[in-house]
C-alpha cells in the first residue's frame, strides 16, 4: 500500500474509533481551542509531545524546530509565543529538548553556511558560554549536557521576552518550564527550570540573563 493510502486509511480508522467512543468529540473541538500547554520542542520524529507526554488532542499548542530553539529574532517563534499568551491565554510554556539530538550533534561537529548550520549557531553560542565545563566531558556526556544547557538557554530567552514580561506584569498566569526527554528510556526529566514571574526568574539567575 502506498504511503499516502496507508496514512489516510489509518486516519479514517482513527477518526471512526474516536466518534464511536465520543460521538461529540470533533464537534466540540471544532468550536474552540483552549490548550493548557505551549510545547516548544525538537522536530525529531521520535519526540512528538502527544506520544511522549500522553497529551490528548486539543490540550497542547505545538511549535517545533531543529534543536528546540526559541530564537528571539525569529518571527515564527515570536508569533507562536504571542498568540499562545495573548490570544489563547495558555498558562504553561514547556521547552523540551532530548538526549541524542541530531541538532546538538551537528552543532558540535561542524559549521558552515547552509541554513541548518546558521540556525545551529544559536546552539554553538550556548556551547561557547559553557565551554570550560563541556570540554572536560567525554563526547556522549558532552552532547547530553549541551542538550540540557540548550533547554536552559531557550527558557531564559522566553522569560526575558517582552511578551512574557508584559503578561507577568499584568498578573496573567504563565509558567515557563524546561524539560529533557531521555530517548533511551522514554522518561521526561525535570531540570529545575520553572519560573512563574519575572521576580522569581531574576531571583534565581540574578542579572545574568535579564538584559
Amino acid at each position: 500500500m502506498p504511503f499516502l493510502d496507508k496514512m489516510l486509511a489509518y486516519n479514517h480508522s482513527w477518526a471512526d474509533q474516536v466518534i464511536r467512543d465520543t460521538p461529540d468529540f470533533f464537534k466540540s473541538i471544532s468550536q474552540t481551542q483552549s490548550p493548557e500547554t505551549l510545547w516548544i520542542g525538537c522536530s525529531d520524529a521520535r519526540v512528538g509531545p502527544d506520544k511522549l507526554a500522553g497529551l490528548p488532542i486539543g490540550s497542547v499548542f505545538v511549535h517545533r524546530n531543529v534543536a528546540n530553539i526559541f530564537a528571539t529574532n525569529d518571527l515564527n517563534s515570536l508569533a507562536v509565543l504571542e498568540y499562545a499568551i495573548d490570544e489563547l491565554k495558555i498558562p504553561n510554556i514547556i521547552v523540551c529538548g532530548h538526549y541524542d539530538c541530531g541538532g546538538i550533534h551537528a552543532a558540535l561537529e561542524h559549521s558552515g553556511v547552509q541554513p541548518v548550520d546558521l540556525w545551529l549557531d544559536q546552539v554553538r553560542f550556548v556551547y561557547n558560554r559553557h565551554a570550560s565545563e563541556l570540554k572536560k566531558l567525554p563526547p556522549k556526556e558532552r552532547s547530553d549536557r549541551l542538550a540540557e544547557l540548550n533547554v536552559e538557554a531557550q527558557v531564559h530567552n522566553i522569560c526575558r521576552n517582552t511578551i512574557v514580561r508584559e503578561a507577568w506584569k499584568r498578573g496573567q498566569h504563565v509558567s515557563v518550564i524546561g524539560l529533557i526527554f531521555d530517548i533511551h528510556d522514554g522518561h521526561l526529566k525535570q531540570l529545575g527550570l520553572e519560573f512563574r514571574s519575572q521576580k522569581e526568574w531574576e531571583a534565581c539567575y540574578g542579572e545574568s540573563f535579564s538584559d
